[in-house]
């Protein structure tokens, strides 16, 4: 990973290399360093900073923050909402709700975040062990976040779409036992099944909030065309349809939506150079009448949100999942990547990306600046 967590060579502040390919992003200025779990309120910017429900409750725009692929690190992921001030875990879930086994890991949880939204681009399942409790979790932070005025919105990933097309080659043995076996498992991601039935039916291909889209891979113009609702309930139908009858009965459709260049599976907008992306990646956000477009999906290795054409695209997959990479996990920088903690939050037109450290008990959390892109006019603004 070098010898410093901040390049000792890197390009002017909020810029990549020349090519855009691969370059590292140097963050606008050192990192904040604030410690959420152990704020009080002594001055009115320290609301804002370290008490983010605080500063919702004194007037401010409600918040949005977003999550990337978890991959069935359910301890990270609870450590993360923590410390993004959204929720807390609790001890009051009956650990039997969805019957045998017990869950291995979820025993509650309670949504602290008001009329905050958070968004998760995909990526529940696989490679890491514990996506039964994430699962469960999310579906409980969903329904408190609703009755609280705020909203939890999940988005679907390839690797959903995997699980409910009954392609299990990333899911671990600890998985299977966490379902209680590998014909459990199978049934909980039927359509009809505790997890299948979340998927198709609750979680969305993509979604905006403001002036941001969010997708797992990314929205190309001519799935953006017809505005996000309509890609969703068009998702929607083509998901049952696959699952149900089979890959083929979606037709040319599915093909397009679900394959390999569809929202869930392309890499264009995170691999391309800069030169042959971009445009791309603005025609799809002037037809959305968004300021930048966030993605999970394709890695970023140095464990730091990326941001690709000035800040129109944010690449938030951050390797968040230690169960999952544990060799991205270690200080052995022979492995190439680096895993951390991170998620975006969102204040008006700007974005900070958030890195946190340490226990759900112990979090400690960087945050730096991202660049903000100038707004295009108005023209649509729907989830």
């Amino acid at each position: 990973f070098g010898s410093s967590f901040w390049p000792r060579r890197a390009p002017a502040c909020g810029a990549l290399r020349a090519d855009g390919m691969g370059g590292q992003f140097r963050p606008c200025g050192p990192p904040r360093t604030v410690a959420p779990t152990t704020c009080r309120l002594r001055a009115a910017c320290l609301i804002a900073l370290c008490c983010p429900v605080a500063a919702a409750a004194a007037g401010a725009e409600p918040r949005v923050v977003s999550f990337g692929d978890l991959h069935g690190d359910y301890e990270h992921a609870v450590v993360m909402l923590r410390a993004a001030g959204l929720a807390e875990e609790t001890e009051d879930a009956d650990p039997l709700a969805w019957g045998p086994p017990a869950f291995a890991r979820y025993r509650g949880v309670r949504w602290t975040g008001g009329n905050a939204t958070l968004v998760q681009t995909g990526d529940l399942v696989d490679r890491g062990t514990y996506a039964r409790d994430l699962y469960a979790l999310f579906a409980e932070l969903r329904r408190q976040a609703a009755a609280a005025g705020g909203r939890v919105l999940n988005l679907v990933g390839n690797h959903e779409l995997m699980n409910v097309m009954h392609d299990l080659r990333y899911v671990p043995a600890g998985d299977y036992e966490a379902f209680g076996g590998k014909q459990a498992r199978e049934a909980a991601f039927r359509a009809t099944g505790v997890v299948g039935k979340q998927i198709l039916e609750e979680f969305q291909l993509a979604a905006q909030v403001g002036e941001t889209v969010f997708a797992h891979a990314g929205l190309l113009p001519q799935d953006a065309k017809d505005g996000i609702s309509a890609l969703n309930e068009k998702a929607r139908h083509l998901l049952h349809v696959v699952v149900e009858q089979g890959r083929s009965a979606g037709g040319a459709d599915a093909k397009r939506l679900l394959g390999a260049q569809g929202p869930l599976w392309q890499r264009r907008f995170a691999q391309k150079p800069e030169r042959d992306m971009c445009p791309v990646l603005e025609e799809a956000l002037h037809l959305t009448g968004a300021r930048r477009m966030v993605v999970g999906h394709t890695q970023v290795d140095d464990g730091h949100v990326r941001p690709r054409c000035g800040g129109r695209l944010l690449m938030a997959d951050t390797i968040i999942s230690r169960d999952g990479y544990p060799m991205c996990w270690t200080s052995d920088a022979r492995h190439g990547c680096r895993g951390t903690m991170s998620f975006i939050e969102f204040r008006g037109p700007d974005a900070v990306a958030k890195i946190v450290t340490g226990t759900e008990n112990g979090a400690i959390v960087e945050e730096y600046p991202l660049p903000t892109p100038p707004a295009h006019d108005p023209m649509k603004n729907e989830l």
